[in-house]
C-alpha cells in the first residue's frame, strides 16, 4: 500500500511498504509516520516555501532519519545548534548538488537511489528509485514562462525545461509531483503539459498552486485525457491512498 499526504503548497509526505518520505515541508500539520520505518526528509532548495528549518526536529521524534537537502540549504547553524544537545544531526544529511547519483543505506539493509536533476529555479528536483517503484519531486523544476520577461528569457527558460526533461523521457514513474501555478496565466498548463507527454507517470499530483485548487478542475477540463492521473486535490491534509 502506497499513502500519499498533501500537507500544503509543494509539501507532501509520501508513505510506501518500504519507508516514509517527506517533501519540501515549510508549512502545515506533518502527519504521524510509522517510527519503524526509515523516513527521508527531501528539500529540492532553499526558498522559503519550500524549506522550514523545523523538519530537523523530527531528529527528536524519528531517530532513523535521514535528510537529503540541496547543498544551497544553509545548515551550519543548524549542525550548531543540536550539536549543543548532544545531536549529531551531520550524520544524518546527504548534500546533493545537481547531475548527481546517490546510493543511500537504509536501516534495514535495503538501499535506495536517489538521482537529481537542475532546477530552472534554484536547487534540484529528485528522483528516487525504491523497491522497484520510482518516484519524482520536481521542487521548483518547471517551465517558468512569465507574459512580462522577454522573448530571449523566455526561449532560455524553455530550453532548459526541456534539457531537464529529455533525461525524465519515457521513464515509468509511479508517483510524480509537479507544478501548476496560477500565476503564470495563460501559461500555467505548460510545464505539466510537457511534463505528461514526455514522462510514463501513472499518478502525478498537482503543486506549487498558491492554495488555489481550481486550478486542478481547470487543467481537467482542457486535458480531460488525463482524468484518473492527475490527483484532484481539494484541501490540505487530503490523504490518497494506492494498492
Amino acid at each position: 500500500m502506497t499513502k500519499v499526504t498533501y500537507i500544503e503548497h509543494s509539501g507532501f509526505m509520501l508513505e510506501t511498504e518500504t519507508a516514509t518520505f517527506l517533501f519540501d515541508y515549510y508549512a502545515g500539520t506533518i502527519p504521524k509516520a510509522d517510527p519503524h520505518k526509515p523516513f527521508l526528509v527531501f528539500v529540492s532548495h532553499k526558498h522559503h516555501d519550500h524549506y522550514n528549518p523545523e523538519i530537523f526536529e523530527l531528529i527528536k521524534q524519528y531517530p532513523d532519519i535521514q535528510y537529503i537537502l540541496s547543498k544551497d540549504i544553509p545548515i551550519k547553524w543548524q549542525l550548531s545548534k543540536y550539536r549543543e544537545q548532544g545531536i549529531s544531526l551531520e550524520e544524518h544529511i546527504h548534500a546533493m548538488h545537481k547531475n548527481m547519483v546517490q546510493d543511500i543505506m537504509l536501516s534495514h539493509g535495503k538501499s535506495l537511489t536517489i538521482e537529481t536533476l537542475k532546477s530552472t529555479d534554484a536547487g534540484v528536483a529528485y528522483l528516487i528509485t525504491d523497491n522497484g517503484k520510482l518516484y519524482y519531486h520536481a521542487g521548483d523544476l518547471n517551465l517558468w514562462i512569465w507574459e512580462g520577461e522577454s522573448k530571449q528569457y523566455n526561449d532560455n527558460m524553455t530550453n532548459a525545461y526541456f534539457r531537464e526533461l529529455d533525461k525524465l523521457k519515457d521513464k515509468k514513474i509511479d508517483v510524480a509531483f509537479v507544478p501548476l501555478d496560477p500565476r503564470q496565466e495563460k501559461d500555467a498548463f505548460s510545464g505539466m503539459e510537457s511534463f505528461l507527454q514526455y514522462t510514463d507517470s501513472k499518478c502525478v499530483f498537482p503543486m506549487h498552486f498558491w492554495g488555489n485548487f481550481d486550478i486542478i478542475c481547470r487543467f481537467l477540463a482542457k486535458n480531460s485525457e488525463y482524468k484518473g492521473k492527475i490527483m484532484p486535490i481539494e484541501h490540505t491534509m487530503q490523504e490518497f491512498i494506492f494498492n
